[in-house]
């Protein structure tokens, strides 16, 4: 059972390509780019190896969901979904190489504890952030990046109600200085 990394993904430039994708093949990473998969098939750890170095995440998204982030993009530019273990960030790589679109990928995996943002244009990725970061900055990673409310990120980040105010009160502090 694989470690589920939360992304959101946001076209930042649609391209005529882009679109012409999507509405043919969905998110699908499989029709983004092959993976160079050994000819015996039966070793699955050499398949996997070939999908993430092809993707930069384990598994395809299955038919279905690849159908409806693709329309998720399409109708309005961004998509959530989840991928095993990391972010799909070289078929999207490989996916603005392809169609001349421009992105940004924000991915948090909350077993293994990291995070980041990338933005990925003309098939090269442009790292934003990554999580090696405060508590603080996570917090406010998943509230502008990831949808999260105030609340559901306070749950992530695993504070309580009295890091909460302390945490405004060292804020209010900074601010008066």
């Amino acid at each position: 059972m694989p470690n589920w990394t939360h992304n959101k993904l946001t076209i930042t430039n649609s391209t005529p390509k882009l679109e012409e994708f999507l509405k043919e093949h969905g998110l699908s990473f499989e029709a983004i780019v092959k993976p160079e998969r050994p000819e015996n098939y039966g070793d699955g750890c050499s398949t996997i190896a070939a999908q993430t170095d092809a993707w930069g995440t384990k598994w395809d998204l299955d038919e279905t969901e690849a159908k409806e982030t693709a329309a998720s993009l399409l109708e309005n530019d961004e998509c959530i979904f989840d991928t095993a273990w990391s972010p799909p960030s070289e078929a999207i790589r490989a996916l603005s190489e392809l169609t001349g679109a421009s992105f940004l990928l924000a991915y948090y995996e909350p077993g293994c504890w990291f995070w980041g943002v990338e933005d990925i244009s003309e098939g090269c990725i442009y790292p934003e952030l990554d999580s090696n970061e405060t508590q603080e900055q996570l917090h406010e990673f998943l509230v502008q990046y990831m949808d999260y409310s105030t609340e559901e990120a306070t749950e992530a980040v695993g504070w309580d109600e009295e890091d909460e105010e302390e945490e405004e009160e060292k804020e209010e502090e900074e601010s008066k200085a």
